[in-house]
């Protein structure tokens, strides 16, 4: 095999205002530590391109204004292209020049929360997509032509590094307090590249977490303790490109920043340290290993059901528009939501992607559009008992939480909010049939195709 990886700075020059948190009101005010968008392209039997971008998200109108692009101009198929957001709350929610798949009521210019999208100026979003969108293709073209033969190898440990967010609270329900006997999937896996020489030169490491130790206080850029992560892996491996690949981490927050039955916001300094020590775990994993080769023959495969929604009334949302406890972000939510019921505009099923990279018979790349819970990270390594299972959410666009039938029946925040996305109410306990029967759809057309 073939490879090469390469990053660029994406950090905005301006302020902006960052997406993440709703009580923030107004725009950044500086940069802590530098965002980037980075590359690896593996080459075998066909040419995989997998791109990671310091932000909260993107909705398909950036997605795909991407993957339209590096169709056009490199051949490369939608399913052929994995984009993984990092997800810090520190950094932008990416938009594109499409209007039709633009998520909407939020814009990198604005000055606070609205409950009307049309107040929204996306100028300067588009502007930003257009220089995300060049800077991907002159680093893919970059990509094309600085391959070196190499190996891929995969590791596998664990990391005690996250705690759920979803505390049983005795009657059925969550409350939003950490809960170290949650269900977690603390497999923590590092894809090694190393070339012809035996070089390490590209690490690329799989975790589900928030990138959450800092707060809504923080209003300086920042890839958060993943940022912080990556620069403590580049120094001790000089000369190798280090990507962080986000796992499914839709309840998960770093447990250094529990603080009794509650999560603090951490200093700069604490958010340090939690990054040094998840970047202490994988070397940890590159130096002790085990690696399992990776005899490349890829196959790739991508589904994009419907997720559909409960009916739920607009009186529902009333109580939460007009109640001044709640903040300018969840009463606008709940205004928009209204109106969009009202005038039928409102979304009951949205597109749901769900891309299986199988890289040879034994080792796969599960990645799903969205905040999925880390539940579903486990469920899909019990489904593919036996092989190597890297399983990324936030993957090919970020609109809404993806819980599970369990985490749907017991409400809760990751539950509850699709109405901040402009859907009509929680998803049906069905989407994890949906989910798990396309995954096993996908991997088996995969199988026959062998």
């Amino acid at each position: 095999m073939k490879f090469c990886c390469v990053s660029e700075v994406m950090t905005p020059d301006r302020p902006v205002f960052m997406h993440g948190f709703g009580a923030r009101t107004s725009k950044s005010e500086g940069v802590l530590d530098q965002l980037y968008v980075k590359a690896a392209m593996l080459e075998a039997n066909k040419t995989l391109l997998l791109l990671t971008i310091d932000a909260l998200g993107a909705d398909r109108s950036f997605v795909l204004g991407v993957k339209e692009a590096l169709k056009e101009k490199f051949g490369l198929e939608h399913d052929e292209v994995l984009i993984n957001f990092s997800h810090t709350h520190h950094s932008v929610f990416l938009t594109g020049l499409d209007t039709e798949h633009r998520r909407g009521a939020y814009s990198i210019a604005q000055e606070g929360w609205t409950d009307n999208d049309e107040e929204l100026d996306y100028t300067e979003d588009e502007a930003l997509f257009r220089f995300m969108r060049d800077t991907i293709l002159r680093m893919t073209e970059y990509c094309r032509n600085h391959l070196v033969p190499g190996e891929l190898s995969i590791g596998r440990g664990f990391s005690d590094f996250a705690v759920s967010r979803r505390k049983p609270d005795g009657k059925g329900g969550v409350s939003w307090s950490p809960y170290v006997d949650g269900p977690i999937d603390k497999e923590l896996l590092v894809m090694k590249l190393t070339d012809a020489a035996g070089a390490v030169k590209g690490i690329l490491y799989n975790y589900g977490c928030h990138t959450t130790s800092m707060g809504s206080d923080n209003m300086l850029l920042s890839n958060d303790f993943a940022g912080r992560t990556s620069r403590v892996l580049e120094e001790t491996y000089p000369g190798a490109a280090v990507l962080f690949l986000q796992g499914c981490a839709g309840e998960l927050k770093p447990r250094k920043g529990a603080d009794g039955a509650r999560f603090k916001s951490m200093t700069i300094a604490e958010m340090e340290e939690a990054g040094t020590d998840l970047a202490q775990d994988v070397i940890r994993i590159m130096e002790q290993g085990p690696f399992e080769t990776v005899h490349c023959s890829f196959r790739t495969a991508l589904a994009d059901p419907l997720l559909y929604t409960e009916q739920t009334p607009a009186a529902f949302y009333e109580p939460i528009a007009s109640n001044p406890d709640y903040n300018s972000f969840y009463r606008n939510a709940a205004i928009r939501t209204i109106q969009a019921i009202k005038d039928g505009t409102i979304k009951d099923r949205i597109p749901h992607y769900i891309s299986v990279w199988k890289l040879d018979d034994r080792h796969r790349i599960v990645s799903m559009e969205g905040e999925v819970s880390t539940e579903y990270s486990l469920l899909i390594k019990k489904l593919f008992a036996g092989d190597t299972t890297l399983a990324l959410g936030y993957t090919n666009g970020v609109y809404c939480y993806i819980p599970t039938r369990k985490m749907i029946g017991e409400g809760g925040y990751e539950s509850d909010c699709n109405f901040f996305f402009d859907m009509r109410g929680p998803f049906v306990p069905e989407i994890e049939d949906i989910i798990v029967g396309q995954l096993v759809k996908l991997d088996m057309e995969l199988a026959a195709r062998g």
